[in-house]
């Protein structure tokens, strides 16, 4: 991928740079796509990716996307993130449409944002969707590691995780996709050498 603005609908290059001037209204349906792994301006993509990180450890709450029957079934939950960002940890009981959904398929995605800071400019409000594949942990030192982290987050989870009913998901996470500013998007998937966070 060359390095600039390229619109996901048609993959025409955006004109100017990516870093001139303030995102105007006339703007918007020309969204800006980077590769943080592919191409580096002058440092602005590690500045993204290192927001993007802080996104994800503060934040409490996601939206889990699932799929099955022919249908996306969309989820709050509170989650707790690794600090490499390659793996996400919540925990379900058994007997709820998303644990039944991911039990057939693995396949998920979830969404990050701090909406809730900035109520009064969406410019000012980031996001990122994480894709992912989640298992349900069996191996009990994989449920005790996990677990810990989870209720280091959210400590009023904690008979909540110990309970039998309950599962811990693990979502072992395949790529970001970081929107700030409306429409600067950034891509970067875990575990790269470039840029990494």
């Amino acid at each position: 991928m060359e390095c600039g603005g390229l619109s996901p609908d048609t993959g025409a290059e955006n004109e100017g740079s990516l870093l001139e001037g303030s995102i105007l209204p006339h703007d918007y349906d020309e969204p800006k796509f980077i590769d943080v792994v592919s191409c580096n301006q002058d440092g602005v993509e590690a500045e993204a990716l290192a927001e993007m990180k802080r996104l994800c450890l503060a934040q409490p709450f996601a939206v889990l996307a699932t799929q099955g029957e022919g249908q996306t079934y969309a989820s709050l939950i509170s989650f707790a993130i690794s600090d490499n960002l390659r793996h996400i940890i919540f925990s379900t009981p058994s007997r709820t449409r998303k644990f039944n959904l991911i039990s057939g398929n693995e396949k998920v995605s979830l969404m990050v944002d701090n909406r809730s800071e900035n109520p009064d400019s969406i410019n000012l409000i980031c996001a990122v969707t994480i894709t992912g594949q989640a298992k349900v942990l069996g191996n009990p030192k994989e449920i005790q590691k996990w677990g810990r982290i989870l209720t280091a987050k959210h400590n009023y989870l904690q008979k909540f995780v110990e309970s039998p009913t309950s599962n811990l998901i693990l979502v072992e996470a395949t790529r970001f996709f970081y929107v700030r500013r409306f429409q600067e998007v950034y891509q970067w998937t875990p575990g790269s050498d470039s840029l990494s966070p």
